[in-house]
């Protein structure tokens, strides 16, 4: 074998081994009734994170969870006139009990990264949080999102210990930029 065919059969096994590599860290898209989102493929699927959740992912190895939490926005109004919430009906009423509920679960809480923006055309709050969970003692990051259409509220919560915070940000933000609503946005 001369040496230009052994560069260039080096060469076909190093593009043959990147694409198989592109190829495995392709997304998987998974759609509900009102919403799609891509799914990073080394994350499985899971029902055991919480009984609300329509979705559900997780990579134990990594420490990186995910859920997807759907309320209509009729129910979220009706709890504040009932006054089970003490707050406004719009996104950042919404906000405001979310992170509220955090804060009664976990010491030192602090939220961090807060922006208001548009995720395919839908209005939405992002932001992190982190504290040191009251029943176990474990310190937990969150990249957050809560996302509104025409009928619904959505929160995407992804999680993982806080050592891994940096590792696993930019996958936080791609499952959550992912988001498309099914309906008109608002």
């Amino acid at each position: 074998m001369t040496l230009k065919n052994y560069i260039l059969a080096i060469l076909i096994i190093f593009i043959s081994s990147c694409k198989q590599s592109e190829n495995n860290t392709e997304d998987e898209v998974v759609m509900t009734e009102n919403y799609s989102l891509s799914v990073p493929k080394d994350l499985e699927r899971t029902n055991n994170l919480n009984e609300l959740a329509k979705v559900q992912f997780q990579k134990v190895d990594e420490d990186l969870y995910f859920i997807v939490l759907e309320e209509t926005k009729k129910s979220f109004e009706n709890a504040i006139k009932l006054k089970v919430h003490k707050t406004t009906p719009s996104l950042f009423g919404y906000y405001q009990v979310v992170t509220s509920h955090f804060d009664e679960l976990y010491d030192d809480f602090k939220i961090t990264d807060f922006g208001r923006t548009k995720i395919n055309s839908c209005n939405a709050i992002v932001f992190s949080m982190s504290g040191k969970g009251l029943d176990d003692g474990k310190k937990a990051f969150f990249r957050y999102a809560l996302i509104e259409d025409s009928n619904n509220l959505y929160q995407i919560m992804s999680w993982t210990n806080i050592n891994y915070k940096d590792k696993l940000i930019g996958k936080m933000g791609g499952i959550i930029n992912s988001f498309k609503s099914k309906s008109n946005s608002k």
